[in-house]
């Protein structure tokens, strides 16, 4: 991964200040967009795949808790089936 200028991380930090700001002009996605914009240039290839794999199978989502009828958890761990 190639070395981070220091005007993009100085940029990257007032842009957050900016979405955090009561009185900023615009939304706070707005700089979140402005950040994501700068930051993804410095990705390698292999890096900006992995991004789409994170989104596409919705990575950032806490896992799901399955209940049973009494409000208990269900065990949602893997099983391993094999033909014998």
């Amino acid at each position: 991964m190639p070395k981070l200028n220091d005007y993009d991380v100085l940029d990257v930090v007032c842009l957050c200040h900016a979405a955090l700001a009561q009185d900023s002009p615009e939304m706070p996605t707005f700089y979140i967009n402005q950040i994501m914009n700068l930051m993804f240039g410095y990705l390698t290839k292999e890096q900006r795949q992995e991004v789409e794999v994170y989104l596409a199978e919705k990575k950032y989502l806490p896992p799901v808790k399955l209940l049973d009828n009494t409000g208990g958890t269900l065990d949602t761990s893997p099983v391993i089936v094999t033909n014998k």
